[in-house]
């Protein structure tokens, strides 16, 4: 049997139940250290399976003690935690083969996000696993495990007053006179066992009962007795009536927590140690608290959540920031070497003692772990406590450590998608930066105000003022501030793109690449930059493509793979697989793009990577159809464009050109036309011509193939004159390749033949073998 619980402050704790439960497995005791630990998890999981081996990074991650996998740092948050789901699952299942396994869960209520999806995936596996697992929850709280036919709910209604009769039997005894007590017992507590425990314990401390259990008389008339209206109230009395030293130590233990290390209460009680041993055998006599273990440290218990919290509840304000500030610098003495594991529970301590400067380092730290573990929603509630803790101080606030919590709040808003306050937190960050004077931090600030404005649009401005935010976030970042300096030359290069100004942006990506010159992948900085290495490797091929520059392009784009594949980063592998199917598809090479993409797909699949499974379900539907399987094509594009990535879907649609020119293949003709409205209002909103042209192409298309080719030429010269201006060389040969149709299909043979031998010329110029066969056969 492995046991594990919850506890109310652990709902921002990612994993806090698993992690329990897995100290419980692999023996592991709060005074271990980083090398303890590392032996414990790894003896004991290649003592039961070798092959489980590549878990032991997932398993190091989990409990924060450093491991030499760089491909665990090389993940991104959101892939560590799905290894780190997957690693707990493996081996729960694993032992399961070895020996049946009772898996108890305690009051999920409390329950973080992680836990709940291990425990969603884990019940699956059920059906065939030796396992039994058991929780318990109150009425609140939710699941969807209802519906399974090997669930089992055993609901804890109040007793009915037969059930009840028998609890109060064993209790009190069977005396005809102790009758009419157990009536106005059950009527008092609608049947709750737990309140008519406790309300036959107040009998006998008031010494209304006398006698031994199972055989108790009374010594006050019925009439007399008072019996409290809530269980609460029958818990705060029977607190109240405790002696006060004794008292003081059960209010002590229940600003601990659940489960009471008796060498931390004996620290921050205030009492000598051997009137602390004789205070919790009153305690545990009294049934408020339970022995749980003895070795490798003395240890207590809670009896019920409910007892903690009227114990804690019973605390003044100032005693209880007194006591909360003893334990907070009685864990920072034992755990020096342990922070990143006990840094939630540091903050928690810091926070309710009201010690502000040390609550703000911890939330902060803790918001850090948070977005480590893609657990942005959790980051985020950490980061805005740690402002508002330093916003206690004053004058006398880190106000560096205010801008860095500013900043990450920000980075947090961006994942979650919750957007509605970045204005104001672009606001107080650049306010707070310039006030500073602190150029790297306000270099910091612009890069994200760059990327508002370019890919979010959360922050009024054109792209021409996010591409010179950009420049000077390059310019102002700290030399060694690789991460900032090179997003800041991929969101210059971005903008540039959208523009339409190609030459620059593949000057600003090229810029990018060149600051990794003298990085290391493997090093931690590196860890986290080099997939914006990847992305300025794959923003670079789209550009070169877009001029038709196809060989530069293939080059990058396959710079970009080897990159994510040497850092065995599965959503820049997704990503760069992406663009060098999209290269293909450009350069017409359709064979080798559905090669690509159907790898890309099956890896996004397997990590759930939405912009993987867009970008990468688009374009295959792209290839697809453009090689004539029509109904496979239609049902990526449909499951493809279902996935939302937000402000996102602009730079995968390519301001949804690939959608509007997969549906005019497939002649869809409404909804290609819907795809060319969006694409043209995005463009006009964000003065984005990079993409107008094609727009405009197919704006064009699609109303003459309505017309079986005889309508006019619609705004195919000005796609034309906008594409040969911007240096966009393959998209100026299918505007030439779809005015020769439209004038062919109009009677006007010899401008048809002019643009058809400019399209031709275009093509083999470019080797764009798939295209210049269907320029051919218009002849």
């Amino acid at each position: 049997m492995v046991e594990s619980f919850s506890v109310s402050y652990g709902k921002a704790t990612s994993y806090l139940p698993v992690v329990e439960m897995l100290k419980a497995y692999f023996k592991i005791d709060d005074r271990d250290d980083a090398r303890a630990i590392r032996e414990k998890l790894t003896g004991k999981i290649l003592t039961l399976d070798e092959s489980l081996r590549p878990l032991l990074p997932a398993f190091f991650g989990l409990f924060d003690v450093a491991g030499d996998a760089p491909e665990w740092s090389a993940l991104t948050p959101a892939e560590r935690g799905q290894r780190a789901l997957e690693a707990v699952k493996r081996l729960v299942l694993r032992e399961s083969q070895v020996q049946p396994l009772l898996l108890v869960f305690e009051d999920l209520h409390w329950i973080d996000a992680e836990t709940q999806t291990l425990l969603d995936s884990l019940v699956e596996s059920l059906p065939t696993a030796r396992i039994v697992l058991l929780v318990n929850y109150r009425p609140e709280y939710r699941h969807g495990w209802g519906s399974k036919s090997y669930y089992t709910q055993l609901r804890i209604d109040p007793l009915t007053p037969d059930s009840a009769e028998q609890l109060l039997e064993a209790l009190l005894g069977s005396a005809p006179a102790l009758r009419p007590l157990k009536r106005l017992l059950i009527e008092r507590t609608d049947g709750n066992p737990f309140f008519l425990e406790e309300s036959v314990r107040t009998l006998v401390e008031l010494r209304v009962l006398v006698g031994a259990r199972g055989a108790y008389t009374l010594a006050t008339p019925v009439e007399a007795t008072q019996v409290p209206a809530t269980v609460q109230a029958v818990l705060a009395a029977r607190i109240d009536r405790l002696p006060a030293v004794v008292k003081q130590l059960l209010q002590s233990a229940a600003v601990i927590g659940k489960d009471v290390a008796v060498s931390l209460l004996e620290a921050v009680a205030g009492q000598p140690v051997d009137d602390v041993r004789r205070g919790l055998t009153q305690l545990q006599a009294a049934e408020f608290l339970y022995e749980t273990s003895l070795f490798p440290e003395l240890e207590y218990t809670f009896k019920h959540a409910l007892t903690l919290e009227v114990a804690y509840q019973s605390l003044l304000r100032e005693r209880r920031r007194t006591l909360h500030g003893r334990v907070l610098s009685e864990m920072e003495r034992q755990f020096t070497d342990r922070v990143a594991e006990k840094v939630e529970l540091l903050a928690h301590h810091a926070l309710r003692g009201e010690a502000w400067e040390r609550a703000a380092r911890y939330l902060y730290q803790a918001g850090e772990k948070a977005l480590a573990q893609a657990r942005f929603k959790s980051g985020a509630a950490f980061y805005e406590a740690a402002i508002e803790a330093l916003d206690h101080l004053g004058d006398r606030m880190d106000r560096a450590l205010k801008l860095d919590a500013l900043l990450e709040l920000w980075s947090t808003r961006i994942s979650t998608g919750r957007l509605d306050d970045v204005p104001a937190l672009a606001e107080r960050s650049e306010a707070l930066a310039r006030l500073l004077d602190d150029g790297p931090r306000l270099a910091r600030v612009q890069v994200r105000q760059a990327q508002a404005v370019t890919m979010t649009g959360v922050i009024p401005g054109t792209l021409a003022s996010a591409i010179e935010k950009a420049r000077e976030a390059s310019q102002r970042a700290d030399p060694s501030d690789l991460r900032t300096r090179s997003y800041a030359q991929y969101i210059a290069g971005l903008a540039c793109r959208d523009l339409g100004r190609l030459a620059e942006a593949s000057g600003e990506f090229q810029a990018g690449v060149a600051l990794f010159a003298d990085a290391d992948p493997t090093s931690d900085d590196g860890a986290l930059a080099f997939p914006i290495y990847t992305s300025l490797c794959a923003w670079g091929a789209e550009v070169h493509a877009a001029a038709g520059d196809f060989d530069r392009a293939l080059a990058s784009a396959n710079a970009a793979l080897r990159m994510a594949e040497i850092l065995r980063h599965p959503s820049s592998m997704t990503i760069a697989g992406a663009f060098l199917g999209y290269v293909h598809i450009m350069r017409g090479d359709l064979q080798a793009a559905v090669g690509v993409l159907e790898r890309g797909l099956a890896t996004s699949h397997e990590h759930d990577l939405v912009h993987g499974l867009k970008a990468n379900g688009l374009y295959l539907a792209w290839a697809y159809l453009l090689r004539g399987e029509r109904e496979r094509g239609l049902d990526h594009l449909r499951r493809a464009l279902e996935r939302s990535t937000g402000s996102f879907d602009l730079l995968w649609t390519r301001h949804w050109t690939v959608p509007a020119y997969a549906y005019l293949v497939a002649g869809r003709l409404e909804e290609a036309r819907t795809a060319v409205a969006a694409g043209l209002a995005a463009v006009a909103a964000r003065h984005a011509k990079g993409y107008l042209a094609p727009l405009l192409r197919l704006d064009t298309e699609i109303l003459a193939f309505e017309n079986a080719g005889r309508a006019g030429g619609g705004r195919l010269p000005e796609a034309l004159e906008v594409a040969t201006k911007l240096g966009m060389r393959p998209e100026a040969a299918h505007c030439r390749l779809a005015l020769a149709r439209l004038d062919l299909g109009l009677g006007k043979q010899r401008d048809a033949e002019e643009h058809l031998r400019a399209a031709l010329t275009l093509y083999r110029d470019m080797s764009m073998g798939f295209w210049l066969e269907r320029a051919e056969a218009v002849r």
